[in-house]
């Protein structure tokens, strides 16, 4: 009976130094991100925005579009970066028909470094697809010190 008292008292003793240092040791593959939110009561238009250096590129991009108005007007939102390789203005993604809220999850990789990036969220008339007007959020550094790398200053 001791002996198994003493067999059960080791194993209890050699999980506690297995599972310790697992919990505590900090999550190492964590993606920096910057976020903002546009919008009004009406309208809103959120990213999250993953930077990673190597390759040069914006992964996972989250994206999130409400509209509440019964307006005549469809949301839409669409990525702009900066860097390298110049002003991109990234494919414009819209509300479906129908739906109040849309979730995307994407990347962007501009080849080349990416000096910011920012968002804009629009009201589109839904009858002509025409844009009325456009909202931008605030523009996004990498949340990283990434002064020694060499980049396209611009």
């Amino acid at each position: 009976m001791r002996f198994q008292h003493t067999i059960m008292a080791a194993a209890a003793a050699l999980a506690a130094l297995i599972v310790v240092p697992l919990a505590a040791t900090p999550a190492a593959a964590a993606t920096p991100t910057t976020s903002d939110t546009v919008g009004d009561n009406s309208f809103s238009g959120r990213m999250d925005i993953g930077w990673r250096i190597q390759p040069y590129r914006l992964d996972p991009i989250q994206i999130t579009l409400k509209d509440t108005a019964t307006d005549g007007y469809a949301i839409g939102t669409r990525l702009i970066t900066y860097g390298e390789n110049g002003r991109i203005i990234w494919k414009m993604r819209t509300i479906p028909s129908g739906q109040d809220t849309a979730t995307w999850t994407t990347y962007a990789a501009p080849g080349g470094y990416i000096n910011y990036a920012y968002f804009e969220v629009c009201k589109i008339k839904a009858s002509t697809g025409v844009i009325a007007s456009c909202w931008s959020s605030k523009v996004m550094n990498a949340p990283f010190d990434d002064s020694s790398v060499s980049h396209f200053q611009g």
